[in-house]
């Protein structure tokens, strides 16, 4: 029980900071205490996500921030030159993927791949997914279900290499 709770400590850790990845206490933990995998696997960092992605929701929506946001007038801006029209332009990989986030059913996919396989990194997925039209228990599903996957996976990693 204290290593699940601590692999949830350690999972909510590293979905506000990136750095401090949940993989490896995962490998370390079920290779020393013999803790079931599917355990925790299950405690890694999905709360962590749910909370970003709502706290962004909010923050997003907050009428202090909004009156933060447009107090001050905007200058009119210059009209770009070459190398503004040029750097304008949307790159082809980064636009596909911000165009296939805006439509509800390809983003859940993208969520469960993002979730599962990292790639795209969670953190930005949950940010970005905060201001589409995604419902959140959708999102904590859909982040549960892959992080699921992702943690099961690596925490089997030690028996399945006969530790």
């Amino acid at each position: 029980m204290i290593a699940v709770l601590a692999a949830s400590a350690v999972g909510l850790l590293s979905a506000f900071l990136p750095f401090t990845p949940a993989e490896p206490y995962l490998i370390a933990a079920v290779a020393t205490t013999g803790t079931p995998p599917f355990a925790l696997g299950l405690a890694a960092e999905t709360v962590g996500k749910v909370l970003i992605f709502l706290g962004t929701r909010g923050a997003i929506h907050s009428p202090w921030l909004r009156r933060r946001l447009t107090r001050r007038p905007r200058p009119a801006p210059r009209p770009p030159g070459r190398l503004g029209t040029l750097l304008a332009r949307p790159r082809a990989a980064g636009a596909g993927l911000v165009r296939l986030l805006d439509r509800p059913r390809q983003a859940a996919a993208m969520l469960l791949l993002s979730a599962a396989a990292g790639v795209p990194p969670l953190l930005a997925v949950s940010v970005y997914l905060a201001r589409a039209p995604m419902h959140p228990l959708v999102f904590a599903a859909t982040c549960f279900l892959g992080r699921a996957i992702r943690f099961v996976v690596i925490a089997l990693a030690p028996r399945l290499a006969g530790y």
